[in-house]
């Protein structure tokens, strides 16, 4: 294999081959693909993936404006040379590749900039049909607009993950499962990526980040991060792994947290607490990790003390009520 083949990872990432980054709507895949890109022009790992050489990314967008692009890559741009490194179009509203100017154009832009990587964001706004003939459709479309052979870049594809079923919990190759649309979107992409939230809550910012296939090396272990503005932190050390892996993306069940603990933490339903407050008094009374935390605190109907807890609408704070009857009350 030639030296400047692989990119990323053990095989994760690698010219001329096809891959797949998926996940919820939100959950932050443009900031994780500027963060691949960004890896490239640096040579540091991608969510702790090696990278093997500094490589050009060309990322063809439809997701992000003018304003969010450059409040972005404000902080990427620190990074001395990335010009050189880093290619990002503004917001287009289609991909046309169906139209013979558009892929003109676009491949002239490839050839003016020889990227090692190009990113499509989205997928659907490539393919607009889940049948299977419009995937594969797209897909060879937009490999007619790269090099042959040894030039051609890798393809990355942004992808979005359906709803999960009631009691559903993927982990794993069962992720792959989840990218919406046709069977193709799974098994033309060499490897795959998904980015989770490791919780439904609003204010926490942890993120799961997995291989769940890799047809030419080790998929490796899924890891958690912490987004901190657009950058992804980690991987979390402490992060509660049972509770993620066997709960909800509330936060599941954990036997080290039950009913008492509440009533001590809230003074037996005497004292309201932000829930930042509340969840710091959680772990230092059960040393439970933060998906179990803020699992137990989660007010939602899924949530297993939601029977229990009360949000003060004066100021959002937490508390808990005595029994059933304070809340019907």
């Amino acid at each position: 294999m030639p030296e400047d083949v692989p990119l990323i990872g053990d095989l994760h990432v690698y010219k001329g081959g096809i891959f797949v980054l998926g996940g919820a709507p939100g959950v932050g895949k443009s900031f994780a693909l500027s963060q691949l890109a960004i890896s490239g022009a640096t040579g540091t790992a991608w969510f702790g993936l090696p990278v093997h050489r500094r490589f050009k990314t060309m990322i063809l967008q439809a997701e992000n404006g003018m304003v969010r692009l450059a409040s972005e890559y404000q902080v990427h741009c620190e990074t001395a040379g990335l010009d050189e490194w880093v290619r990002v179009s503004s917001d287009v509203d289609t991909f046309a590749f169906e139209n013979p100017d558009f892929c003109a154009e676009f491949r002239a832009e490839i050839e003016a900039f020889g990227p090692d990587v190009i990113v499509l964001d989205p997928w659907n706004r490539a393919a607009r049909d889940n049948m299977e003939k419009d995937f594969r459709a797209a897909f060879e479309a937009i490999l007619s607009c790269m090099a042959e052979g040894d030039k051609r870049p890798a393809l990355m594809i942004v992808a979005h993950t359906r709803k999960p079923r009631m009691g559903e919990k993927v982990n794993g190759r069962g992720l792959l499962n989840l990218l919406s649309g046709s069977l193709v979107l799974g098994s033309i992409p060499r490897a795959a990526f998904v980015l989770q939230a490791a919780s439904d809550d609003t204010e926490r910012k942890e993120f799961v980040f997995c291989c769940c296939k890799n047809n030419n090396g080790e998929l490796g272990k899924a890891t958690a991060w912490k987004r901190e503005g657009v950058n992804f932190v980690g991987p979390l050390v402490n992060f509660d792994w049972d509770a993620f892996n066997n709960g909800s993306t509330g936060g599941g069940k954990n036997a080290k947290i039950e009913e008492h603990h509440l009533e001590e933490i809230f003074d037996h339903g005497r004292v309201w607490l932000p829930k930042a407050a509340a969840a710091k008094a959680l772990q230092a009374l059960t040393g439970a990790g933060h998906s179990a935390i803020y699992g137990a605190l989660d007010t939602s109907a899924k949530g297993r003390f939601c029977h229990r807890l009360q949000v003060n609408p004066a100021n959002g704070q937490l508390g808990i009520a005595e029994g059933l009857e304070v809340l019907e009350e």
